[in-house]
């Protein structure tokens, strides 16, 4: 089973890594692209060695420091394939977690391995890794202003490890224990780090005004963006599971007595 767990991890984060570098295609990276421009047209003197922290759609965060000496990838195909690789090798990871997770629930007989089933439990993991995380951080354009970034990570991080832990003990705990999940479910939000200022230093109202268009944008087709992610992950892992189990299956009843 540790064998067909990893090559399914494997399969699915290749699948759904390639799919969510296309959807991104569509709406993340022109989005992104549009507020690099904006960040790109301010003048060279004064902002080349400024230092702008800001969180992409996906959840990671990066830090952009205009110096002529630091490697990027280049617009196009160059960019297309390190993103399409980030979003691969990520989504190995999810999946092998996502993977485990719905292998132990089956085998405590807390979970089905249908379609459903495999989309109820992607619909979870995106509350908890994207939705969870971004009441309190909404994902950002380039040159946002941000709090400092390791706060930032250290919060995501206890955020999802908190509703996780939540929305375990809501669906998972028996009669009133599952009241214990909502002080785990609330606790996060009780310290988000914030910044004090304007979102955006721009000091062009209209630049300001376009600039906060695209943010906005930028939530919305992120949220749909992760969501195509999860379900597409759960369904796939609910799939590899059911196979696995029926070839399993078939493989006992065919061998010799």
């Amino acid at each position: 089973m540790f064998r067909s767990l990893i090559f399914g991890a494997c399969l699915i984060g290749v699948i759904t890594g390639l799919l969510l570098t296309a959807v991104q295609s569509v709406g993340v990276t022109p989005t992104l692209l549009a507020a690099e421009q904006f960040e790109s047209s301010e003048a060279p003197a004064e902002v080349a060695h400024t230092h702008h922290n800001h969180t992409h759609g996906e959840g990671e965060s990066a830090d952009h420091h205009h110096d002529p000496d630091v490697w990027a990838p280049e617009e196009g195909t160059e960019r297309w394939l390190y993103t399409a690789l980030s979003n691969v090798l990520a989504a190995i990871g999810f999946s092998a977690i996502m993977l485990v997770v719905m292998n132990q629930l089956y085998v405590r007989g807390r979970l089905r391995l249908t379609p459903a089933h495999g989309l109820f439990v992607g619909a979870c993991s995106y509350l908890v890794v994207f939705v969870a995380p971004a009441i309190g951080l909404p994902p950002e354009i380039p040159g946002t202003a941000s709090p400092a970034l390791m706060s930032r990570q250290l919060w995501w991080v206890f955020a999802v490890l908190s509703v996780a832990i939540g929305l375990g003990v809501l669906f998972l705990a028996r009669r009133w224990k599952k009241v214990l999940a909502f002080p785990l479910l609330v606790l996060p939000y009780g310290f988000v780090p914030v910044h004090t200022g304007p979102l955006f230093e721009n000091p062009d109202a209209t630049v300001v005004a376009s600039l906060m268009a695209l943010h906005s944008d930028f939530i919305w087709i992120s949220a749909i963006t992760n969501l195509f992610f999860w379900l597409s992950v759960g369904l796939l892992c609910a799939l590899i599971l059911q196979r696995s189990y029926k070839t399993s299956q078939i493989g006992n009843e065919q061998a010799p007595a």
